[in-house]
């Protein structure tokens, strides 16, 4: 999965994008923050009239960067390295079953045995079928950690991909492109427009997610097939890009949202992609990236978290509860950002060497596994 094509940018060693890694950092982190955040109840930092906490917030968006850019990888380096056609489809979902699984099911059971010690009345069997059939995010009531949910929306998500791949050159990837949207976006509003605030758990699924992907794979298929676009003012575009996905995560606020009693998914919808818009732009400015952006990205800490990024997101919700209820025990008169900075911090050096010890042996083998097939 070299990327030598046209004037795309090279890939790094181990065929990864540096800068994609960064990327997928920066989104690891920033659920991590979001989290602690809350844990401590929110606090805000106003400075001279500007409150902090509320720019901080949009890290609470981590989780759709990582759909973005799994739109882009999934697109990208499947439609780059060969041709996709019916019998591809079971090869690659088996691929991606055995590349998630082992780090999935042992976070899994992880949590089924946390969740179990502190409940002795929690269903055990039903929490197992549901991590068995990545069906977290639909059957809630047994999943033993909220997080999982995103699971679930990935794995819809890869059924849907082959088919763009499977027909992009027949009808075409435009067509075959507009079709999957267009019939994912009447779903979604007919949905809303039926049940009302009863579609609010369909607000997790691929029906209103997909546009996230979609935007992630416009990104890999302009990377693909135009290269680097040679963006002059390239500075104004990265801004322009950071303002789209504000705006899109200001559709996603209580102020909005409270607009509408009955519709007011219809605000996420349109957050959700606008959001998904602004961070497909940011991943193609980074991949193109020959300077400071690029250097950013790509260091080597960030790199690194990057890389192990899967199983930092998958471990965090073990970490961080504790190391916030310590410090609170510790600091029980810090009642502003300082509380979340500490609980922050302190989750990231322990959590580091767990999601590297995760990675390197529940993924990395596995990831040489499905490469070689």
């Amino acid at each position: 999965m070299t990327a030598q094509h046209g004037s795309t940018p090279a890939v790094s060693i181990k065929n990864r994008f540096a800068p994609l890694d960064g990327l997928r950092a920066i989104a690891a982190l920033g659920v991590l923050w979001i989290h602690t955040w809350t844990l401590h109840s929110n606090p805000r930092c106003v400075i001279a009239g500007f409150d902090i906490a509320s720019v901080l917030a949009l890290a609470g968006n981590g989780v759709d960067l990582f759909f973005v850019i799994s739109g882009f990888c999934m697109y990208y380096f499947y439609a780059k390295n060969k041709s996709f056609s019916n019998a591809d489809f079971w090869t690659f979902i088996k691929k991606r079953w055995i590349r998630l699984s082992p780090a999935f099911y042992t976070a899994c059971m992880v949590y089924i045995i946390s969740a179990k010690f502190r409940d002795p009345a929690y269903p055990v069997l039903p929490s197992i079928f549901t991590g068995l059939a990545y069906l977290n995010g639909i059957l809630s009531n047994y999943t033993p950690v909220s997080i999982l949910w995103s699971l679930t929306t990935e794995w819809q998500f890869y059924i849907i991909i082959p088919f763009l791949l499977i027909y992009q050159d027949k009808p075409g990837f435009k067509k075959t492109f507009l079709i999957i949207a267009f019939l994912m976006l009447i779903i979604a509003v007919l949905s809303v427009l039926f049940l009302k605030s009863g579609s609010d758990q369909l607000t997790s699924q691929i029906i209103f997610r997909y546009f996230e992907f979609m935007w992630g794979i416009l990104a890999g298929n302009i990377l693909l097939t135009r290269g680097d676009l040679q963006l002059k003012y390239r500075p104004a575009y990265f801004i322009s890009f950071v303002l789209i996905t504000y705006c899109g995560r200001a559709l996603l606020s209580k102020p909005v949202l409270n607009l509408d009693k009955d519709y007011y998914n219809l605000f996420k919808l349109a957050g959700f992609t606008i959001m998904g818009l602004g961070f497909s732009g940011i991943i193609y400015m980074a991949l193109t990236s020959k300077k400071l952006l690029k250097a950013f990205l790509g260091n080597p800490v960030l790199s690194f978290i990057g890389k192990i990024s899967f199983s930092f997101y998958l471990w965090h919700a073990l970490i961080y509860p504790i190391v916030g209820e310590k410090t609170m025990a510790f600091f029980p008169h810090i009642h502003n950002l300082s509380a979340p900075l500490i609980t922050f911090f302190i989750s990231v050096i322990l959590l580091t060497p767990i999601a590297a010890a995760s990675f390197y042996l529940l993924e990395q083998p596995f990831m040489n596994r499905t490469a070689k097939k």
